[in-house]
């Protein structure tokens, strides 16, 4: 928030207090008038009966709209505008009243011209410098007037002491003190008032600075907290994927050792031989443990390669996976359309995602199928969708299983896997600026649909930044 609409919204709460206090204070010059119209017979000020009665009744009625009207503007929530219009009316009538009230107690010897400098003052602690300056030209006129049609006859003199006359060249000097001092007020009280409105509007952009990083600080602190409670989670998860193959390890190992079961009889060679296929799946699980720090923790030293062919890519996955894919009576059909060319990435992730993705699809799909591999593009966007119509996804899993460790229920009785092969694709996708996303129905098959932009790169690090910035020399 910034300039006016800063300071509006500073100002707009104490401009409506303000404006409350003024409404009330406004009753007693109410009462005031209403009491000098009854006493002013009797003191000899003859025009104040019934005329400042009137203006009572004139300045209770419009102080009875003004307090309906800041009533509904504070249900209402009106902006800073609305109350500056509010006030500059409150103003203006009361100086028209009091000029009024002027004329009927003695014109430029009234004892009134003391409100002229109270109300400008309020005025100035109210509305801003730019318009009380104007105000004070127009109540100068006003009075100047009033004196005017005085001394021509064109309005009644009204003396406080009926024995005296008007004032004569005392006039003149009281018209010209009465301008300095409305002029005086304004600027004396303005110089006083935006000295406390800098410095309310200084506070207010400390506070807000210091509500601002209070935020921040607490959005990092949060971000913090979930990345501690994802390694705790990440840490408890491996744990358990290791403990697991190593206790069967042991075990095997111990009733070995012991003597318990001789090594070469048939039940001694099936106990190492459960014991080698454990210790495979450890280091399929390290392996995938590895690959995913590699791509969280040196993705910027990463070895980062210009035109990365996907089209090439792929066809020597096609290659690799054949005697898999084969072994299980499965049809690898490629369907490439248009070449895509990565202005920048990093070929031995990309080949370890997609080898997963299309070893996923190969190993859950039913024999005798086939596993579709499609890459097109999309703008500046290369496109590769891996289809198979195998055991597919549970409702609900399509997002859970792109993250460490988690499998599908049905995937789990299926074949062996370490889970962690479909966060590895999804970061290295993300780490080149795309993603990656599932299409799954159970028992129909699934789409894994993964977007790369062909003209992203590696993030800038602050070395990198400062070489494509350079700084001038002086």
């Amino acid at each position: 928030m910034k300039g006016k609409h800063r300071v509006e919204y500073l100002f707009a709460s104490e401009l409506f207090g303000r404006l409350v206090w003024f409404v009330r204070l406004r009753w007693l010059a109410v009462a005031g008038l209403g009491l000098a119209s009854l006493l002013g017979p009797s003191l000899g000020v003859h025009g104040a009966s019934p005329a400042l009665l009137i203006v009572a009744l004139f300045v209770g009625a419009a102080n009875l709209f003004f307090t309906l009207a800041l009533r509904r503007r504070k249900r209402r929530e009106l902006p800073y505008d609305h109350l500056l219009a509010c006030a500059l009316r409150q103003i203006v009538l009361d100086l028209t009243a009091l000029i009024v009230t002027a004329h009927f107690t003695g014109g430029l010897q009234s004892p009134a011209l003391l409100f002229f400098a109270f109300h400008m003052a309020i005025g100035t602690i109210i509305l801003p410098a730019r318009m009380m300056y104007p105000l004070a030209a127009c109540t100068s006129v006003a009075m100047f007037l009033v004196y005017f049609a005085e001394t021509r006859g064109f309005l009644s003199f009204h003396p406080l002491d009926p024995s005296r006359g008007m004032c004569g060249a005392a006039c003149h000097f009281n018209i010209a003190a009465l301008i300095f001092a409305l002029f005086g007020v304004v600027a004396l009280t303005d110089s006083v008032t935006s000295r406390f409105k800098k410095r309310n509007v200084k506070l207010w952009d400390t506070t807000e600075e210091l509500k601002k990083r209070t935020e921040d600080l607490q959005r990092s602190l949060e971000q913090v907290e979930t990345v501690e409670e994802r390694k705790s989670h990440y840490m408890r998860i491996s744990a358990h994927q290791l403990r697991s193959p190593l206790a069967t390890i042991k075990t095997s190992l111990q009733v070995l050792t012991e003597g318990y079961v001789d090594p070469a009889s048939d039940r001694g060679r099936k106990l190492l031989q459960g014991a080698a296929e454990r210790v495979d799946e450890l280091l399929a699980t390290v392996n995938d443990l590895l690959e995913l720090a590699k791509i969280r923790e040196g993705l910027k030293c990463a070895p980062w390669a210009e035109s990365v062919n996907l089209n090439q890519l792929l066809a020597d996955l096609f290659d690799a996976l054949q005697p898999l894919a084969e072994g299980r009576s499965i049809r690898l059909v490629p369907s490439f359309r248009g070449v895509c060319i990565l202005d920048r990435g990093i070929p031995p992730d990309l080949v370890y995602a997609f080898e997963n993705l299309m070893e996923n699809a190969i190993k859950y799909s039913k024999e005798g199928g086939e596993v579709e591999v499609r890459l097109s593009r999309e703008h500046d966007r290369a496109v590769i969708e891996i289809e198979d119509h195998g055991i597919g996804i549970p409702p609900g899993f399509d997002e859970e299983v792109l993250n460490e460790f988690v499998r599908a229920p049905n995937a789990r009785h299926h074949a062996q896997g370490t889970g962690l092969g479909l966060a590895i694709a999804r970061e290295t996708m993300e780490a080149h600026g795309g993603s990656l996303r599932l299409e799954s129905r159970e028992g129909e098959g699934t789409i894994a649909r993964a977007v790369i932009p062909l003209h992203g790169g590696p993030p800038e690090s602050p070395e990198t930044q400062s070489e494509s910035h350079p700084q001038s020399e002086d």
